[in-house]
């Protein structure tokens, strides 16, 4: 199992996209190439309103089948992971108030590897108004959107060592300020945070 120092196998949701798919004008041969990787995500939020990202929610977990695992294509040397990190929004009532809807959201994300950490990732938003939303998700009450909702994105690196084909992405933390105070959430089997726009790049074996 893929924990902070091991390996796992099975997932609750997969969402599975093609292994290898080079990107528009990635160079032929043997340079590095841009790859959407196989992702499997326990908790699958779906294709976004507007943009038709697929999202993905970020849990704390110890194991990487709790939230996601990807798994990288055989690479020669370093790989690198890249991905948007959205702070997981609680959208009001459109009634609400503005005012009454403030929230400053820091969430930080690690990703893990067969023998621990590889790096980290952190976003912070803002939220006011539904403007402040990167976009909505489908399946809310009668065929609306969710009441949660990804912030803008913040872009995340990370190298992946040679020979390591398969890393998680975890949930660390995610402190909340709002008008009643800062509350700080670290427990285990909680969403923090929202992930879209997965890839590696990578310099294939052959």
């Amino acid at each position: 199992m893929l924990t902070r120092v091991t390996l796992a196998a099975a997932i609750a949701v997969a969402v599975s996209l093609p292994a290898f798919a080079q990107s528009k004008g990635a160079a032929r041969g043997r340079g590095p190439r841009v790859a959407t990787p196989v992702i499997k995500c326990a908790a699958d939020l779906g294709k976004g309103v507007t943009t038709q990202r697929q999202f993905c929610d970020v849990i704390i977990a110890d194991k990487s089948t709790d939230s996601i695992l990807v798994t990288v294509p055989p690479h020669r040397g370093a790989a690198k992971l890249m991905f948007d990190l959205h702070n997981r929004v609680a959208v009001p009532p459109e009634s609400g108030l503005p005012t009454q809807a403030f929230a400053r959201n820091t969430s930080i994300v690690s990703v893990l590897g067969p023998k621990g950490e590889l790096g980290r990732g952190a976003a912070v938003s803002e939220f006011r108004t539904v403007a402040d939303l990167y976009d909505r998700l489908p399946g809310g009450a009668a065929g609306g959107t969710k009441s949660v909702a990804p912030g803008p994105p913040t872009s995340v690196e990370v190298s992946v060592p040679a020979g390591v084909t398969l890393v998680g992405i975890v949930g660390e933390r995610l402190d909340v300020l709002t008008k009643l105070g800062k509350q700080t959430y670290e427990t285990p089997g909680r969403p923090i945070a929202i992930i879209s726009n997965i890839r590696v790049e990578v310099t294939p074996l052959k």
